[in-house]
């Protein structure tokens, strides 16, 4: 019968229909789940993580004395059930860069300028604790002091980020501890500053409208922070320093420096913020094998409601196609038979 022959037809519309009644289209792309932001992630990198890959790349690395990136490949390697090549002399260099005449010499390098550190690992355990203290921030009000005495360029983001620390410092004091994620995000800021990872789209963002010659006051308390800065654009940047720092918090500083060169904008302070929040301390390793743009990816899905309604619609084109087909098929059938 007719009607039973348009049945699947008319289910398959009418549940068309209703799905874009909800509009899946307007907005097919939604944030993932955690566990969902994970699994692709792990697929992502079993793609691109192979035992040429990585044997290439160790041998890169090992070529290079790179120490922080061998790190980085054991990381991955291990996220993928491989182990590192070359053990033995991977050892051998750590062992080597490992002792303690080595380590006091670059700590000291580390602590003095912290831009000439030449290992992650060293930059965190000694340049970092000293750059979030007070003195980090005072100390870079003083090469700015002396900048300008001398007549050359102040850096003024690096002066905003100090007296935004400082700032921090001060509050943490008296509220009792709420401001010290600021302080945080802000001294991250402050290195990328001095190590070159700030990107300029990003350092455009960060521009505040610092007047240099009212941070003396303002430090004396003779100076409102509104005179100093404009505070409509000091408070996103705050925003952001709060977005780095909580990538600080899962991975480390000194990651959290280097992620910087991933950010172009105060979104992508906040999608690393929540990579971060799912990958913990492999965020960085994942950001260098995958790139930037994958590892974003891998926060969005496309919506249930979106797939359901495409599924739908492909099947209502695919039973217009066939019944038209079909159709056809009998017209052309009918006009054979009547030649004959």
């Amino acid at each position: 019968m007719l009607w039973l022959r348009l049945m699947p037809f008319a289910v398959s519309l009418g549940l068309t229909l209703w799905a874009l009644s909800y509009s899946p289209f307007a907005r097919p792309v939604v944030e993932a789940s955690s566990v969902q932001v994970e699994r692709a992630l792990a697929r992502a990198l079993a793609r691109r993580v192979t035992p040429e890959w990585l044997a290439a790349e160790v041998a890169a690395a090992l070529a290079a004395e790179d120490l922080d990136r061998l790190d980085t490949l054991e990381l991955v390697a291990g996220d993928v059930g491989l182990a590192l090549p070359e053990a033995e002399r991977i050892a051998a260099l750590r062992e080597r860069e490992s002792g303690w005449l080595r380590q006091a010499e670059v700590c000291g390098i580390c602590m003095a300028e912290i831009a000439e550190c030449p290992s992650v690992r060293l930059m965190v355990a000694c340049g970092v604790p000293f750059e979030l203290s007070p003195f980090g921030d005072a100390n870079a009000l003083r090469r700015a002091g002396e900048a300008a005495w001398s007549g050359e360029d102040v850096d003024r983001l690096e002066v905003t980020l100090a007296v935004v620390g400082l700032g921090a410092t001060a509050a943490v004091l008296v509220s009792g501890g709420s401001s010290v994620t600021v302080k945080a995000g802000a001294t991250v800021l402050r290195i990328g500053r001095r190590l070159g990872t700030i990107t300029p789209d990003f350092l455009r963002l960060l521009d505040v409208d610092l007047k240099a010659g009212l941070v003396l006051p303002y430090l004396r308390g003779a100076a409102r922070l509104d005179e100093v800065v404009d505070t409509v654009k000091l408070a996103r940047m705050e925003g952001v320093a709060t977005d780095m720092a909580r990538v600080a918090g899962r991975t480390s500083v000194g990651d959290g420096v280097l992620l910087l060169r991933h950010v172009d904008t105060a979104e992508d302070a906040a999608r690393l913020a929540r990579v971060a929040e799912v990958a913990g301390p492999r965020t960085r390793a994942l950001f260098d094998v995958l790139g930037k743009g994958r590892v974003f990816r891998a926060l969005v899905r496309l919506s249930d409601l979106a797939v359901t309604a495409a599924v739908l619609l492909w099947a209502t084109v695919v039973q217009v196609a066939l019944a038209a087909a079909g159709w056809l098929g009998g017209r052309v059938f009918r006009l054979a038979v009547r030649a004959i």
